[in-house]
């Protein structure tokens, strides 16, 4: 595994999804077009806490951080919540950003070894060894970039109208 790209990489999603929400109000950030869609701001926060799981993933005697319910709000299975419940959108974009230089800083000194062992976590869908699975949240990140997207789209149309 080439953990220069993939450290590159992280480092490129901390930068696009900032992009993405850089004009973006908190009522922007919290506006869901139907009931059952997640909001932004859950996106953000989702990415959030999986990277936490890529932090232990890399190495398991690292210290989190941890924002208030962020297992509860962003976490699998979370349903949407009321908009005041979730955290201001730049206090989730600075843990992101965060938590993303943790990453790389965690990618320059992980080894071979590490990297080829099996993951603590059974997710088949991502694979199997640590170094599958830190590839495969990176494409998870992918994946909800493409929503972000899409609901800053939204957001601008609507202001527009």
């Amino acid at each position: 595994m080439d953990t220069t790209t993939i450290r590159k990489s992280y480092l490129n999603s901390s930068r696009r999804v900032a992009a993405a929400c850089v004009d973006i109000s908190q009522q922007e950030a919290t506006f869901r077009p139907y009931d059952q869609v997640n909001s932004l701001v859950w996106q953000v926060g989702h990415l959030v806490f999986f990277r936490n799981t890529v932090i232990k993933l890399l190495n398991p005697a690292e210290k989190l951080s941890s924002l208030p319910n962020e297992k509860e709000l962003f976490g699998n299975g979370s349903q949407p919540a009321e908009a005041a419940a979730y955290p201001v959108l730049n206090d989730l974009l600075l843990a992101f950003e965060t938590r993303g230089q943790q990453i790389a800083e965690l990618l320059e000194n992980v080894s071979p070894e590490h990297l080829a062992a099996e993951s603590p976590y059974k997710i088949p869908s991502l694979g199997s060894t640590v170094g599958q699975q830190v590839f495969s949240f990176l494409i998870h990140e992918a994946n909800h970039y493409g929503e972000i997207n899409l609901l800053k789209t939204l957001s601008h149309r609507l202001r527009a109208a």
